[in-house]
């Protein structure tokens, strides 16, 4: 059987979460996760628990497509990350717009109050599906 994909929005405070069905078709929202010193143990639990092969982290890159200071600290977590989980295979994938479509989505279907707690998983969905999408091409 195929194994999932996870992707991560990684931001300062939280890392939005979603993960893919075994087919690689569509993309679940998970709970953000807070980025705290526990974030790796979460991140490593989730790999276990939803069977993931690959792990997709969303590049903020600038609008002229460089990578600026967020992306600098994205591509930092990511070498974190597997020096905590050696097996796991890390994937990059330019996230640019993702958090405009995620807010344009909750602002649709979420009141005000809960967007907050949702848009980095949101968010995470949509580098999700961008990376799908470029597996079927």
């Amino acid at each position: 059987m195929k194994k999932r994909v996870l992707a991560l929005d990684v931001g300062d405070k939280r890392i939005g979460v979603a993960y893919s069905d075994p087919l690689g078709i569509s993309a679940n929202p998970l709970p953000a996760v807070e980025k705290n010193k526990e974030v790796f143990e979460k991140i490593k639990d989730l790999i276990e628990k939803y069977d993931i092969g690959t792990v997709v982290i969303g590049l903020p890159l600038t609008l002229k497509g460089e990578e600026g200071e967020q992306a600098k600290k994205t591509r930092k977590f990511a070498l974190k990350l597997k020096e905590y989980i050696p097996d796991v295979d890390i994937k990059f994938i330019d996230e640019r717009f993702t958090t405009t479509l995620a807010e344009r989505q909750l602002r649709e279907t979420t009141k005000k109050s809960k967007r907050k707690q949702k848009i980095d998983s949101v968010s995470a969905v949509y580098i999700l599906k961008t990376y799908l999408d470029s597996l079927q091409m």
